[in-house]
């Protein structure tokens, strides 16, 4: 996400005095002028790990000495679109020689492996290589398509799980679920209807001992399958 937000009067009362100064040939104080917006300080607000923010750090110092003017948002915010851990950027200028920016990290749903690696998805929908996870986040075994995940995450926040209580996801070609819930709970989920499963999921949940449950299954149609 990008933003830019600025003080319209006082670009107004800048480029007026531009052009005053242009219109007395007055070369001196042009270059004065000149030198007043270049920018001279970058202020980066970040909540993303030490090691990454230097590499972002040293990617915005190439901007240093740049008229403000002429510098765009975009030249800036494309070293931002390269980090898949970013989920949020906001870039401001603040005139006359500043720029301020926040970014914020995405959270991470879950990995799988490939080729022997772990990859993590964030809640961006976007795939994550390195990155230093203080918690373990939940692992989905198959062919993952990401789409069907990001999905399958926010029908269950709409139904009111809580997302960490799950400790695998199992994606099938069928193009359905199996969910291991508090690491002993196997719920199987039919291929349609995945909403409408996950609100009888919650009320079975809700109303039921599942202690001495190892199984709900909920593919065969209005059946459910306790065992």
């Amino acid at each position: 996400m990008m933003l830019q937000s600025t003080d319209k009067r006082k670009i107004y009362f800048y480029l007026f005095l531009f052009i005053i100064l242009l219109s007395i040939h007055n070369i001196n104080s042009i270059e004065k002028f000149d030198k007043f917006f270049k920018i001279k300080s970058i202020n980066l607000k970040s909540d993303i790990e030490d090691k990454l923010n230097k590499e972002i750090t040293n990617s915005l110092n190439q901007f240093y000495n740049r008229n403000i003017f002429s510098l765009s948002i975009n030249e800036i915010s494309n070293i931002f679109r390269k980090y898949n851990i970013i989920s949020e950027f906001k870039v401001r200028k603040k005139y006359p020689a500043s720029i301020d920016i926040e970014l914020k990290k995405t959270n991470i749903l879950a990995y799988y492996i490939s080729d022997n690696k772990k990859i993590y998805l964030g809640e961006n929908g976007k795939q994550i290589k390195k990155n230093n996870i203080n918690y373990n986040p939940p692992l989905i075994v198959g062919d993952i398509k990401i789409e069907k995940f990001i999905g399958l995450k926010n029908n269950l926040t709409k139904q009111g799980f809580i997302f960490e209580n799950f400790n695998k996801f199992y994606y099938f070609k069928s193009e359905r679920w199996d969910l291991l819930y508090k690491n002993k709970l196997l719920i199987k989920l039919p291929s349609n209807n995945l909403e409408k499963s996950l609100s009888i999921l919650k009320d079975i949940i809700e109303k039921i001992n599942i202690d001495k449950i190892r199984i709900i299954d909920l593919r065969v149609g209005e059946t459910i399958i306790l065992s």
